[in-house]
Parts: structure tokens; sequence; C-alpha cells
């Protein structure tokens, strides 16, 4: 049923507006049935919920445009078409073009459970995102950031050695949230973590990350008064003692590079710091996407776009024809 605020200045008799929030609710327990990860789930919630409510509000621009929908087929083109374009003017174009992903698995979902006969979006185009190249963290960054975690305290343990994960493998920050204690080997050096779509890989952690994270273990271990168990979260609060979240992670990030006179640092940056300097020092690509459970190609490009210049002037000082032929 709409909702009756929506509804409020509607005749009598006319026909009310579709309301599209049950078929979206059956959509989310579908996809929970496929252990999707809670946060696609609800990038894909989103999506459903702010049409079904665009749906229910919609006011026909001109007398030649579509009437608001009263059925489910109703739902023409052109309705989905000015959801996305409201979202554009008040979001982002990366906010828009996720929905417009999600709603194509949405109506996908109709047709399969053959609630529709066709899609309203098969013949949409994605709207198009400005490749925004994000920055990486120079050495000196990185060096003022690890120095500012260098303390003994429990805190300063814990937070030197979740750096030294982060620059040292280029994890996602939800990648090394949720793990546990038994996901780090330390002596065959290796980090387990989960990635996109419940995708298991393995990836390896330098010795000097291993040697962090024993200081933290010991540290870990005195803080909360026992020794360490596999099932213990990987990373705790000081005086809650019980699992950090990820927003919780990524204030520590803030706080130090704050503290460490730097500008705002988003855990994504050393992702991209990662692909960097790995392509900077000859790193092969297979390797690289393997680290990074990167499936497409296309994102060797993306990462570390905006060092590229960089990359290119070095391996010109390396092969630089007009060098070349002077040396002779």
């Amino acid at each position: 049923m709409a909702d009756t605020t929506t509804l409020a200045f509607l005749p009598p008799d006319a026909p009310q507006p579709y309301d599209l929030r049950p078929l979206v609710a059956s959509w989310i327990r579908s996809l929970r049935s496929r252990n999707l990860s809670v946060n696609t789930i609800k990038i894909y919630e989103r999506a459903g919920a702010d049409l079904a409510a665009f749906l229910l509000s919609y006011e026909p621009p001109d007398k030649d445009s579509k009437p608001a929908p009263t059925e489910l087929e109703e739902i023409h083109r052109e309705h989905v078409e000015a959801h996305i374009t409201a979202l554009l003017e008040r979001t982002s174009p990366g906010n828009a073009h996720q929905a417009f992903r999600s709603l194509k698995t949405f109506f996908t979902w109709l047709l399969n459970e053959e609630e529709i006969d066709r899609s309203p979006m098969r013949t949409m185009q994605a709207p198009v995102v400005p490749e925004k190249a994000v920055p990486v963290l120079p050495d000196d960054a990185l060096k003022r950031l690890i120095k500012e975690c260098s303390g003994k305290d429990f805190e300063s343990r814990r937070d030197y050695a979740l750096v030294c994960i982060f620059i040292d493998t280029g994890v996602r920050l939800s990648e090394l949230t949720v793990r546990d204690v038994q996901h780090i080997d330390l002596d065959v050096l290796e980090l387990t973590v989960i990635g996109k779509g419940g995708r298991e890989r393995k990836v390896p952690i330098g010795r000097q990350t291993v040697q962090a994270v024993d200081r933290y273990f010991r540290a870990y271990a005195k803080h909360i008064g026992r020794a360490l168990v596999d099932t213990d979260p990987l990373w705790i609060g000081v005086k809650t003692k019980r699992r950090m979240l990820k927003w919780g992670i990524a204030d520590i990030i803030e706080r130090r590079a704050k503290a460490a006179g730097l500008p705002h640092i988003h855990p994504h940056q050393f992702r991209h710091t990662f692909a960097h300097q790995w392509k900077l020092n000859g790193g092969n690509e297979d390797a690289l996407m393997r680290i990074t459970g990167w499936r497409s190609r296309q994102m060797l490009t993306r990462y570390g776009a905006s060092a590229a210049g960089e990359r290119a002037r070095q391996e010109h000082r390396q092969l630089s024809p007009g060098d070349r032929l002077h040396e002779r």
C-alpha cells in the first residue's frame, strides 16, 4: 500500500500510483538466498527503495509525458530515465551509475520471475561516470604515517600493524575488517581475505609486516589478559576490546594522518598506491591481479592512474632512444 502522505492530494477515485516496494522486498529476499555480501544487498535494496519512492511521487513533467504508472506493466523506460536523471542532479554520476546497474538486475529478476514480459531498461544506456584519478600516497607521506604509529602501547602496535598491512597488500577496507586471528599466517607470510563475490584469496605479506603483526599480537594478548585463539577478531577497540567495524578502522587512518600533519587519507588510497608502486617497480601484471583480486584487466589502467605520468617518465629514462644513441 502506498504512503498516505504521497496520495493525500489525489482525488478519491483517482488511480493510485503503483507501489513497487513489495516486489523490491521479494527481490531482496531472493538476493539473500544467493549469499551475497551484506554491502551488495544494501546497495541493491537502496536502489529498489529509491525507485519505488520516486514512482509513488512521480508527476509527469508535461502533457506529452507518460503518466505515473498504476500497474507494474506500466513502468516505462521514461520513468526509469527520469529517476536516473533525478539521481544525477541530486547526487553524483557514480551513485546514478550504481543505481542503474542495480535496477538492471532488479528488472532482470522480474523477467526471470515472469512478473513482466520485458524490461523497461532493455535499451537504456548507463550514465557516463567521469574517470577520477585517485591520488597515490608518496613515500614521504607513508613514512610519516608509519612513524606516527611507532609507539609501544597496545593502540600504537595495533595501528602500526594495520597501516603496514594496508601499505603492503593494497587490500580493501572491507576485506581487512571482518577477519580473525586465524586468517593471518605469520609463518607462511600470508593473509586470507574474502573479496567481492565472496571469493577467497591468499594475499602475501612482507617480512616487516609480519614483524609488525607479531608485535601487535603479543600486545593484544597482554591487553585482553590471555593467550589469543584463532577465532579472536583481528582488530579490536582499545576500550571495548571488541571487534572493530570498518568505520572504526577508517577513523584510525584519518586520525593518524591528521596527527602526522597529512591531509585526509581514505583507506582505498592505499590500494591505488600499492598498484602504482607495483607497476612502477616492474611488477608482473598477472601477479598484481591475483593479489588484488581483480578479474578485469581494465582495473590495471584505472588503479594508480593519477601517477601514470610518473611511471611513463621513469620508463622513458630507462628506454630513451636519444640516450641510447649517445651511449654508443
